[in-house]
């Protein structure tokens, strides 16, 4: 258990509260339009060549004080979760360590655990986010601020645990702690206005604290939080909630179909054709979905970030971008499982068609650091699923036409090498086709065709494959 699993255990099993975040989420950004989009000047390759000719003063070295503080913060982090649950919360086998269990721990070396699917693909990953966060927050860059999640995680396997050490618990809260912990900063950080005042400044720290619960708290060390300084230039952004119904349909089987309500949040972090990015994240896209009955939920999560790119020209008339990027995807459902983090090459183009259509398409090759897909043969694991690296892509295409609506098709495919759970291969691929209405200015009505498949192969048990589909009907308010 880590300290994810404690704030999220309640969390996981209630849609409610899950519900709550996406109404949170929608509350707080809403307000985000009232602020102008000051072009920002560090978001420019000229910007930063320009600064460098006139010599213009660099950003200051961090201090001693700004590494210290997150080295504090994440080994605190551990030692609070660890007394909670040893004097707390049952004292749980694992608490009971001694300098026996930490000399075992790294005289034996890593395997791989078997934690439930929710805990290594979600809860280790937010573990990882509140030390990135912690580091971001005090002043250091992205690249910096990743030695924390892992020197944190490593601190925890090693000493905080009567267990022996995890190798995937230290990828996964590294790689895809990053993810997360990047873009709640980001978002947080938008919330933010050191201009005002009073009860709206009240709200918007608040609300910047409870999306990125370190920044908030540095912020408050640090004295930032009552500090009154200039409205900030925030990049430009994009940000639409929907509502609906989703029908999930088993086995491709019209009869076996499952009705559910639908709830989306998105966000475009950034233009990468308006100013090229210069440093990791300052353009990402992220996505928040849950579908829910009363006997199943679908929860899903999405980020992907650029960490470096350039512009091209392909053609005449197109903007293309070529990237690496870094991802974290988490689909949970009832019926089946499947989660990673992920590294890829990719080519983000939007080409102008005519006077009132474009078409935007982006493709991307990726290695797959860690993941996961649910499995019926990985019992002797103790768990319900597999995991392994592998290889992944992604492919979308939409044509938009002005005033109208846009058609769009998106294919996403997954190959994993087993290395534990049941021995052999996975290959899940989603698939995605709709069409978008415009209704009334920045409203859509919205229907889409999911299809998630998965085929297993392994060399002791029977292959398996499944197929099932889904159909989507949503409004979208682009805010």
């Amino acid at each position: 258990m880590n300290f994810a699993s404690l704030c999220f255990w309640h969390w996981n099993n209630s849609r409610f509260q899950i519900i709550i975040l996406i109404v949170l989420l929608v509350g707080v950004t809403h307000d985000l339009k009232g602020q102008p989009n000051y072009p920002t000047p560090a978001d420019s390759i000229d910007a930063v060549s320009n600064e460098a000719a006139t010599g213009s003063q660099r950003p200051a070295t961090p201090t001693y004080n700004q590494y210290l503080v997150p080295a504090l913060e994440t080994a605190g982090i551990n030692v609070f979760v660890f007394f909670l649950n040893k004097h707390a919360l049952g004292n749980p086998s694992w608490t009971n360590i001694s300098c026996k269990t930490v000399k075992y721990n790294i005289t034996h070396g890593f395997v791989w655990d078997s934690d439930g699917f929710e805990m290594n693909y979600l809860f280790h990953p937010y573990s990882g986010a509140l030390s990135h966060t912690a580091a971001r927050s005090s002043g250091l860059s992205f690249w910096k601020s990743i030695a924390y999640p892992f020197a944190g995680s490593l601190m925890w396997e090693l000493a905080m645990e009567a267990e022996q050490p995890s190798i995937n618990d230290l990828i996964n809260t590294t790689a895809s702690g990053i993810v997360l912990g990047e873009i709640t900063f980001r978002v947080s950080s938008l919330l933010l206005n050191e201009s005002t005042t009073g009860g709206e400044r009240i709200w918007r720290e608040a609300a910047a604290g409870i999306l990125s619960p370190m920044n908030g708290l540095n912020r408050i060390i640090s004295g930032k939080s009552w500090r009154v300084n200039p409205r900030p230039r925030n990049p430009d952004y994009s940000i639409s909630v929907s509502a609906g119904m989703l029908g999930l349909f088993e086995d491709r089987r019209l009869y076996q179909k499952q009705p559910h309500g639908y709830l989306k949040y998105q966000m475009t972090y950034g233009n990468p054709f308006t100013a090229v990015p210069v440093k990791p994240f300052d353009y990402f896209t992220a996505h928040f979905g849950l579908g829910f009955t009363t006997h199943n939920t679908i929860f899903d999560i999405f980020g992907s970030g650029l960490l470096a790119g350039k512009r091209i020209r392909l053609f005449n008339h197109d903007k293309t971008l070529v990237g690496i990027f870094k991802n974290f995807n988490y689909l949970n459902t009832a019926i089946y499982r499947a989660g990673g983090t992920s590294v890829g090459t990719g080519l983000l183009t939007n080409t102008t068609l005519s006077a009132r259509a474009s078409l935007k398409s982006f493709a991307m090759a990726s290695v797959i650091l860690m993941g996961g897909v649910d499995s019926p043969y990985a019992q002797a694991m103790q768990r319900d699923y597999n995991l392994g690296p592998g290889l992944g892509g992604k492919m979308e295409t939409a044509v938009a036409f002005a005033d109208l609506g846009k058609v769009y098709a998106a294919y996403d495919p997954t190959w994993l090498h087993v290395v534990s759970g049941a021995k052999g291969t996975e290959f899940v691929s989603f698939s995605r086709a709709g069409l978008q209405a415009m209704v009334y200015h920045s409203v859509v009505w919205s229907f889409e065709y999911l299809s998630y498949y998965h085929s297993g192969s392994y060399s002791s048990y029977p292959s398996v494959r499944k197929n099932n589909y889904a159909v989507l009907s949503y409004i979208t308010v682009t805010l």
